[in-house]
């Protein structure tokens, strides 16, 4: 099992942001670009843990998706079919033998950010799942772009080839990779940090000088040098008849930083969540844009859900089912239950105008869409 084989020692030392530069991540992502990911995904992954925004826009979806439960249902055609109820059963059981099937599914999100996620199926004795083994980003490579993939099992950068792998015994996500537009937000904000930084150590505490009154001797001069070094060191002190105390605020009265970096944190929750959100909810906006950024979130958790659950059955369902119902067709699928919205109601709803139309629903499609067990009601 290839999951047994990662050997990890030599990166637990390697702190991929030290001296990240533009250059760097560039050569990084054309890396990637190539197949070559050990040191790209590894970037991602301690990126993903070193910024807040990034981190809580990742929680924030992930959070979404990991509180829906999930359901077998049966396709509309075949609600009456005593053999679609038997592969529902079938299905229901094979979920419920993964004994970690929510941290597999927790991993298995992770592709959204960083364009890919594997998981290892372990097969239990029975012939069904028994475990779910993420293989991190890592430790994969390709040739190309659209190459087979190859375990890396040293998680070694530069290697151009690795082990094959058998397709079926693994559960692999695909999709453009977020990180890669957050990974230029995130650098340019840690550099536009590093120079408010700078700037507050010059500029922090404002330069203080004392002006001393007109023709003073220059014996007098000492004496209001030591008067001056009094009131810089928090003392107390008398000043002669017009003297003054002046304050230099250099830099300039409001440095960009502040803004710079609201607006790059603006633009990391767009990128991941479609909207502003409640996070970053200015006062003023009224609550029309606040339901419009959430509609927006909630669509993208959706869809989410819906990517991933097709993963999981052409992985899952479609090869067992073929494999213990041989010769049928495959009439029951793995879901999670649409809770992110009004769906449900909203499928009932539009079901009883089409009925006050005089137009008819059948009761195994709303039974489908709302995952609702629907009897036809006695007349009366």
């Amino acid at each position: 099992m290839i999951a047994l084989q990662k050997n990890h020692g030599w990166r637990d030392a390697y702190n991929p942001l030290r001296g990240l530069n533009l250059s760097r991540l560039t050569a990084l992502q054309e890396a990637g670009e190539r197949g070559q990911y050990a040191d790209l995904q590894w970037l991602y992954y301690y990126m993903e843990r070193s910024d807040a925004m990034i981190h809580s826009v990742i929680q924030r979806r992930r959070a979404a998706l990991l509180s829906l439960d999930w359901d077998i249902r049966i396709v509309s055609q075949a609600q009456h079919d005593p053999r679609a109820q038997q592969q529902a059963d079938f299905l229901r059981m094979a979920y419920d033998n993964i004994d970690n099937f929510r941290e597999a599914v927790s991993f298995l999100f992770t592709g959204f950010f960083r364009g890919f996620a594997h998981l290892e199926k372990h097969w239990a004795a029975n012939g069904l799942i028994e475990r779910l083994e993420p293989v991190e980003q890592w430790f994969w490579l390709r040739d190309g772009l659209f190459g087979d993939w190859e375990y890396n099992a040293g998680a070694n950068p530069g290697t151009l080839r690795g082990e094959p792998i058998e397709s079926a015994d693994f559960i692999i996500h695909e999709t453009a990779a977020l990180d890669r537009i957050l990974s230029v937000l995130y650098l340019r904000k840690n550099l536009s940090q590093r120079d408010w930084d700078s700037f507050l150590s010059v500029y922090g505490i404002p330069a203080i000088f004392l002006v001393g009154p007109p023709n003073v001797p220059e014996d007098k001069q000492k004496e209001y040098q030591t008067i001056a070094e009094q009131i810089l060191s928090d003392g107390r002190g008398f000043l002669p008849h017009e003297s003054d105390i002046k304050f230099v605020n250099g830099g300039g009265d409001k440095p960009p930083f502040h803004d710079q970096i609201k607006y790059l944190d603006e633009q990391i929750t767009i990128a991941a969540t479609g909207g502003l959100l409640t996070m970053l909810a200015e006062a003023g906006s009224g609550t029309l844009a606040g339901g419009a950024h959430q509609d927006t979130f909630l669509q993208i958790a959706k869809s989410d859900a819906v990517t991933l659950a097709g993963v999981l059955q052409n992985a899952i369902d479609v090869p067992l089912l073929q494999q213990h119902f041989p010769g049928q067709p495959v009439q029951a699928y793995f879901e999670f239950s649409p809770n992110l919205t009004q769906e449900t109601r909203q499928v009932v709803q539009d079901a009883l105008l089409l009925k006050a139309a005089g137009l008819e629903v059948k009761p195994e499609e709303i039974s489908e869409k709302t995952g609702y067990s629907l009897t036809q009601s006695p007349e009366r």
